[in-house]
């Protein structure tokens, strides 16, 4: 189990990993829910749940996962 600075420096990173990419995200994930680790996207959807539910089952969870819709 990761501590709560290595689940606050994943969510730091993921944050600005956005900001430095958001053309790309907005070519690609344009009206879904990205799900962003550090600097990696791990997984996406429309419907935020259905992404919450696949993050749950892979033993990943809100926090340092930032759940990123992009408009």
């Amino acid at each position: 189990m990761a501590t709560i600075m290595e689940d606050l420096t994943k969510y730091a990173r993921g944050k600005s990993w956005i900001l430095r990419n958001t053309k790309y995200l907005e070519r690609d994930y344009k009206g879904k829910y990205a799900a962003i680790l550090g600097e990696t996207i791990i997984d996406s959807d429309e419907d935020n749940y259905s992404l919450l539910q696949r993050l749950w089952a892979r033993g990943l969870y809100p926090g340092p996962v930032i759940i990123h819709f992009v408009k």
